[in-house]
């Protein structure tokens, strides 16, 4: 058994418990092959819940603040790499391609960081061009995920679902091009996530 295996086990009933994980559209999980996850993200417990509902392993970024002894070792033990967000990471950014390469399931935040708001568009201005790129280069399909919580809070003892959108497959990223594909990209799979939110896109 891997580490991942054995904390997601440990942790598992705990977060579907205390946080009632209601989950929509699993199915549209591809079951292998290269898979960008892309969910909005309103807490710091997402990237867990995110792990608990997926039968797949899913490889993450995390700041690279985290990795200090000895909480950096268990984190790469878990399957997640650093990233300096503050500036572009070439290093961050070719470890994100490489896992893709490789056919495993990787988890982007298009905003790149926390935005706890009531109405998910307007944290459209967060939006980093980042997860538009690793899609474009990587061929990867990208499900989006919208993770619901009233007003964008995680309480213990209260709902909170996960919602798995229809796959954006790589073709549709075709039509961008010029100095602006990897931010028209990523906008398009924003869209993708908000019209989840809204009710707009079957799942």
């Amino acid at each position: 058994m891997t580490f991942y295996k054995f904390a997601k086990g440990l942790v598992s009933g705990l977060y579907r418990s205390f946080y009632r994980i209601r989950v929509t559209g699993e199915e549209n999980i591809p079951k292998d092959g290269a898979v960008i996850i892309a969910p909005n993200h309103i807490s710091a417990n997402d990237p867990i819940m995110l792990g608990v509902v997926t039968e797949r392993q899913i490889r993450f970024m995390a700041k690279a603040e985290l990795f200090f002894p000895p909480l950096g070792a268990i984190l790469r033990a878990l399957g997640a790499f650093p990233v300096h967000r503050k500036a572009g990471d070439v290093v961050a950014l070719k470890t994100s391609l490489s896992v893709l390469s490789d056919g495993e399931m990787l988890c982007v935040f298009p905003q790149g960081t926390r935005c706890p708001k009531a109405a998910l568009r307007d944290t459209a201005s967060e939006v980093k061009s980042g997860v538009g790129l690793m899609a474009m280069r990587s061929g990867a399909s990208v499900v989006p995920v919208y993770i619901k919580a009233k007003g964008n809070k995680l309480r213990i003892f209260r709902r909170t679902e996960i919602i798995f959108g229809p796959v954006i497959a790589p073709e549709e990223f075709s039509e961008f091009e010029g100095r602006n594909k990897y931010s028209d990209a990523a906008a398009l799979i924003f869209d993708r996530i908000c019209r989840i939110a809204e009710g707009d896109e079957p799942v």
